[in-house]
């Protein structure tokens, strides 16, 4: 793993090797073809639950939908995710995404697009921290964050072809086409991963019960404090997407995409750098994060043209780059061995939050009659999170 005293050379040497590993640069590939197709059917289920409320609610219920599975599986299934051997679980995940897709790609609807955003969800956390363990246990240490920090700037890359991509097709084409894209890049990543090369020895550890990995995370003082403003952040972080699908219609594409070109860019220039290593730099970041959010809160209620939402969803999605450093602190300072337990639980409570949070925020802005609400709720929530942690993080910097 990369030190604190890593040069920008050495970071761009660890991402080459990344990709040259054979288990690694088959996860990244994996994770393009994945989550490009995740993106293209999320912009479809998005826009077909709004299309069939006529309200933002209709949107913001997808992400919830995810909420309630996800914590179920990472959280009360979370130790069994260690028992099967790695490699078919992960093919077997994969094909079980697909089938969640096949219902609404056939009967698209609100209830389908609930159904299947539910079960996605639990797909979602039982995969992502299988593959978390995998990397632990067949990717070399030293390499392991240059990993974190290319899947995360491929997933917002993928994020803004995908969800411009999901949104014109269901616009021009319906949300059908968009659907099957999606199903189809799950199938031909199980196809990879069935021939992903890892050993299927590996050493078995206990079982965690339910809830174990809060109490680690609670135990470390820089973990408890980054994963409160982790939380405050994941509470709005969908909200330019959500928000995005009340938009004018031909600025749709570019408001929803807007959030996640922001984050690329950022995350790509910040991974080069060491800046993100440190914990006191993350909760700066994110306090640029709650600051944007209530600048886009005034450029709604005042009637702003679509182009300014842009530029603020722009920094927006770069401001919440900043987990990418929490990800990688995570990873350096999880017990040993209990790498997999954290990320499941932190999984868990990010997609609980993430669909709560947007669905809360949305009804008050339906309640009160403007989109502002919800931006300028999420901003002063993420600003109240940013100065509670900066003076913890200054005593552990």
């Amino acid at each position: 793993m990369t030190g604190s005293g890593a040069t920008r050379t050495d970071v761009r040497r660890g991402y080459r090797t990344v990709l040259r590993h054979p288990v690694a640069g088959r996860l990244i590939g994996v994770k393009a073809i994945s989550e490009l197709g995740d993106f293209v059917g999320l912009a479809a289920l998005l826009l077909l639950g709004y299309q069939q409320t006529g309200s933002l609610v209709g949107a913001a219920a997808v992400y919830t939908a995810r909420a309630l599975p996800a914590i179920l599986v990472a959280t009360l299934l979370g130790g069994w995710l260690d028992v099967p051997p790695r490699r078919p679980t992960l093919s077997l995940l994969a094909l079980a995404g697909a089938g969640a897709l096949a219902l609404p790609s056939a009967f698209p609807s609100a209830s389908t697009a609930l159904a299947a955003s539910a079960l996605l969800g639990a797909v979602r956390a039982a995969y992502l921290a299988v593959t978390t363990a995998v990397v632990a246990e067949s990717v070399e240490r030293d390499i392991q964050l240059p990993y974190f920090g290319l899947a995360a700037v491929i997933n917002l890359l993928v994020q803004v072809g995908g969800i411009a991509a999901g949104s014109a097709l269901t616009i021009a084409l319906g949300p059908r086409v968009a659907l099957l894209v999606d199903l189809a890049s799950f199938v031909l990543a199980a196809a990879i991963l069935a021939v992903l090369p890892i050993a299927e020895e590996r050493t078995r550890r206990d079982r965690l019960p339910p809830g174990a990995g809060f109490v680690l995370i609670w135990r470390q003082p820089t973990l408890r404090v980054l994963a409160l403003l982790t939380w405050a952040t994941l509470v709005c972080s969908v909200l330019p997407e959500t928000v995005a699908t009340n938009a004018p219609k031909g600025w749709i594409p570019a408001v929803m995409a807007a959030s996640a070109l922001g984050g690329a860019a950022f995350t790509f220039v910040a991974g080069r750098t060491v800046f993100l290593e440190r914990p006191l730099n993350q909760a700066r970041t994110s306090a640029v994060l709650g600051i944007a959010l209530v600048v886009g809160a005034l450029v709604l209620f005042a009637g702003g043209h679509p182009l300014l939402l842009v530029l603020v969803n722009l920094v927006i999605g770069g401001a919440t780059g900043w987990t990418v450093g929490a990800q990688a602190t995570f990873a350096r300072l999880a017990p040993p061995g209990r790498m997999g337990q954290l990320e499941a639980t932190m999984i868990a409570s990010n997609v609980f939050l993430e669909g709560v949070g947007v669905l809360a925020l949305s009804l008050a802005a339906v309640a009160v009659g403007s989109d502002g609400v919800a931006y300028l709720a999420g901003g002063l929530l993420v600003l109240g999170a940013s100065a509670a942690a900066l003076r913890p993080l200054r005593a552990l910097d």
